[in-house]
């Protein structure tokens, strides 16, 4: 095992260690004098990162912007639209976006997002929409549902199953669980009662 050599003018290390943490010390007590003697400055008000105001003022001026927006996203939408064909069609007509620049994208699913949530805390009529369409949609699963309810698969479990092995997709395009379908056949029933009534 090589040792280490130390050179003859070297102090040893605990008196290094020792001049360290005595430097380290008054280093401390100047910052700390300086500081009490630093008259403290005014905090300006916080800023976004691109230099609007933020909190409640700014999500309010974007809430009124998407709501002036919404007639025309509606006709747009009508045609069958994506993000990037609205952006595009948006950019075209000369409409600017919420800082002036273009559209984008990410900005229309920014925009449509905050709309969605607009729309449905607004609108109570929104939400009676939302439930028609459900409505209607549990309506067009009524013939499967009884028909495999007739073929023995009685609980939402088996059903799921079912519906899932015969590639028969939720209204949302994805698979069947228990849950989803005792949603539906609550919904189902509910609309039974509806109509005998």
């Amino acid at each position: 095992m090589a040792s280490r050599v130390r050179p003859r003018n070297a102090s040893p290390p605990t008196c290094h260690a020792l001049r360290h943490f005595l430097h380290r010390q008054r280093l401390a007590e100047h910052i700390q004098s300086s500081a009490m003697n630093v008259p403290m400055r005014k905090v300006r008000k916080k800023t976004s990162s691109r230099g609007n105001p933020g909190g409640l003022a700014g999500k309010r001026s974007a809430d009124s912007r998407a709501l002036a927006l919404l007639p025309t996203i509606q006709k747009l939408m009508t045609t069958g639209a994506s993000a990037l064909g609205l952006a595009n069609e948006l950019n075209r007509r000369g409409i600017t976006g919420s800082l002036g620049g273009r559209w984008h994208r990410s900005s229309i699913r920014r925009l449509l997002t905050r709309l969605r949530q607009l729309t449905s805390k607004h609108g109570a009529n929104n939400n009676l929409a939302l439930k028609r369409a459900a409505d209607v949609q549990a309506e067009d699963y009524r013939p499967t549902i009884c028909r495999l309810r007739k073929a023995g698969f009685v609980s939402a479990k088996a059903i799921a199953r079912e519906l899932n092995k015969q590639g028969i997709p939720t209204p949302r395009g994805s698979k069947w669980h228990p849950t989803t379908v005792s949603r539906l056949l609550e919904r189902l029933d509910r609309l039974d009662r509806i109509s005998r009534s």
